[in-house]
């Protein structure tokens, strides 16, 4: 049976970019004529050889603010794809929007073009935590939006973070309840980072706090954050299936879940990441990050890649493991050797993961430490 995969489509531009963000976005005005789904396509055309004999499972259009590129030109890209590599019917299809360029118009249009699954970033309901994030909408048209969603589309998805400037336990506790409330059956929640090692530059609100200029809530109160979110989300029905996503039973990311368990993933548009996985290891690729550098690339006919990692079989391994630990899943305890399965040993005897149906999971307290199991647990 063929392994599945993913399709994530990257769209770059922004009215405004948000001074925590180093994804790869622009705030200049987007090529009209659509020129650049036309390179979307033509990216399409140049990896998709390398993707064939995988089974499609799902398409991501992210950004960015995918929800201000045209809905013709989204039906275009998701055609071609469609064509490419054949795609069920009701296979998952979910489009990022920011609340101040949905409506129900919008939302119409999108569905047509065979979007079914809205992604909304809100971040927040508070409106100065939204204030000190440097975004453009209030807290009622972050409701709004939630429920135009789940009126037009039905499956709606909503991204939240804590542990910024002005968060509390309490907020973190309402914005939880208030996405629920909208309509929401997916959220993801996710603490503020402003990591210089895992960002891909140094965004304002970084050096703010390099600086000492950006007080934040201390690592006991984030994580007390993150705990009152959990626990309202768990009473309103939505289960813990991945460190930072949770959702209603049958309403978990399909496409997040490829990731999760090691799948490959084609990317598509500037500053987009894609991996093929192999008997003997995985290519990841990342594009161009400049969408003016990606665009000049793709028109003339060449891959725009900007690094390419050739990650071998025990990397890749390791990695296979780190991901498994992230899901309720976790990781199969057949796959691990006798050093990792001592390990895992200790770590059950210390309440930070459990044998179960064959697998070692983590407990919560062991979510908490994912990073820090994963190392002690590689080859």
């Amino acid at each position: 049976m063929a392994r599945p995969f993913g399709v994530y489509v990257h769209y770059p531009y922004c009215t405004h970019r948000c001074p925590y963000c180093d994804f790869a976005v622009t705030t200049e005005r987007p090529p009209g004529a659509g020129r650049y789904a036309r390179a979307v396509r033509a990216e399409l055309s140049l990896r998709a050889p390398a993707f064939e004999g995988l089974s499609l499972r799902s398409v991501y259009l992210g950004g960015g603010t995918p929800s201000l590129w045209d809905a013709e030109e989204i039906r275009d890209v998701l055609a071609a794809i469609r064509d490419r590599f054949g795609l069920e019917a009701g296979a998952e299809v979910t489009l990022e929007v920011n609340p101040e360029s949905s409506d129900p118009a919008r939302l119409g249009a999108w569905r047509a073009a065979g979007v079914n699954r809205i992604s909304v970033g809100v971040q927040s309901f508070d409106a100065g935590v939204l204030a000190k994030l440097g975004r453009r909408h209030g807290p009622e048209r972050a409701e709004q939006a939630i429920r135009e969603a789940a009126a037009a589309i039905g499956n709606v998805s909503v991204d939240l973070i804590y542990g910024a400037r002005r968060s509390s336990v309490e907020n973190a506790r309402r914005d939880a309840e208030r996405a629920v409330e909208a309509g929401a059956v997916h959220v993801s929640a996710y603490a503020l980072t402003l990591d210089p090692d895992v960002m891909a530059e140094e965004v304002p609100l970084a050096r703010l706090r390099r600086e000492g200029r950006l007080p934040l809530p201390s690592d006991e109160d984030t994580l007390a954050q993150a705990a009152a979110l959990r626990a309202a989300l768990r009473r309103l029905g939505l289960r813990r299936y991945e460190i930072s996503n949770f959702a209603r039973p049958g309403r978990e990311s399909v496409h997040n879940g490829l990731y999760w368990r090691h799948e490959s993933y084609l990317g598509l548009g500037a500053g987009a990441y894609g991996c093929r996985r192999g008997e003997a290891g995985s290519v990841r690729y990342g594009n161009l990050r400049d969408a003016g550098a990606w665009l000049g690339a793709v028109e003339a006919g060449r891959l725009p890649t900007a690094e390419e990692d050739r990650i071998d079989a025990r990397a890749d391994r390791n990695e296979r493991l780190m991901l498994a630990l992230r899901t309720r899943e976790g990781a199969p305890l057949a796959a691990l050797g006798p050093a990792q399965a001592r390990e895992a040993a200790d770590l059950v005897r210390h309440r930070l993961a459990v044998r179960r149906d064959g697998a070692l999971v983590l407990t919560r307290r062991g979510l908490d430490l994912h990073s820090a199991i994963s190392e002690r647990l590689f080859e």
